[in-house]
């Protein structure tokens, strides 16, 4: 990865070049404290090597800023569209069925217990995308931080879909399962009076 290689070359830079300027520092001051004939001269040289040092480092250290910002704002993007992907792939995966009877409905909310567990652990990936949309866009203006928060506004409107279409399934099978039961319960009780009207229907009339 660039960045990394950069970091690398800084660091090797950095390393040697300011051995390399230390030794020669330490010989133009041993050239000024012998009382060298040019040593306004050697001061002088002396001053721009540090100076062009300076100027150097500064390099190095922004080459490194705008590498490490633009590392950033390249991952933000990636983990964007990553999660945006994996939040629209859940929404495929709601089903519309919900039982044809109470055992398939109460299946059908189990399983739907475990789909909720499983698009839980997308909130964190969520969440994450919205905070570092909410710092980018502070350290970006313009198109770069319009692009930032369509990204992020795409990855909330989603997540927001799939909570409501996951929620409204939940309240469904709800539905469907209190129907069955119901059902279950008034077909029980109308088995239990005809077996009643039977032990009536079956006893001997009075004379």
């Amino acid at each position: 990865m660039l960045r990394d290689k950069f970091r690398e070359f800084s660091r090797d830079t950095s390393s040697i070049g300011q051995e390399r300027v230390d030794g020669v520092n330490g010989l133009a001051d041993a050239l000024i404290a012998a009382g060298h004939s040019e040593n306004a001269t050697v001061a002088e040289w002396k001053d721009g090597l540090n100076e062009a040092w300076a100027d150097l480092l500064e390099l190095i250290d922004t080459r490194s800023q705008m590498l490490a910002a633009s590392y950033e704002l390249h991952r933000f993007y990636h983990d964007a569209r990553e999660t945006l992907a994996q939040v629209q792939h859940k929404q495929k995966q709601l089903p519309d069925e919900v039982g044809r009877d109470l055992n398939t409905a109460e299946a059908m909310q189990r399983m739907h217990t475990t789909y909720e567990h499983d698009i839980q652990a997308l909130s964190a990936q969520v969440r994450q995308v919205q905070e570092d949309a909410a710092r980018l866009e502070k350290a970006y203006a313009g198109e770069k931080a319009a692009d930032i928060r369509r990204h992020e506004q795409a990855v909330s409107e989603a997540w927001a879909e799939l909570r409501g279409s996951s929620q409204g399934r939940r309240r469904l099978l709800l539905d469907t399962v209190d129907k069955f039961r119901f059902l279950r319960a008034v077909r029980d009780l109308l088995l239990w009076m005809d077996g009643v009207r039977l032990q009536i229907e079956g006893q001997e009339r009075p004379r």
